[in-house]
């Protein structure tokens, strides 16, 4: 009965492993992408800070 169930999950896992393999690295560029533009956004905010204070 276990050998059953862990084929049933294997089965069920593996074609599926590749897609959220892709999911995973996708969010991890989504991330990188998120964190330049909040440092962009600050410089840009101190920049903007600098040049309404002059």
């Amino acid at each position: 009965m276990e050998n059953e169930m862990l084929g049933i999950i294997l089965g069920a896992v593996l074609p599926v492993y590749p897609l959220l393999l892709v999911i995973y690295q996708k969010i991890g560029r989504y991330d990188e992408i998120v964190e330049e533009f909040k440092k962009l956004q600050n410089e840009h905010e101190k920049l903007s800070g600098l040049h309404h204070a002059g």
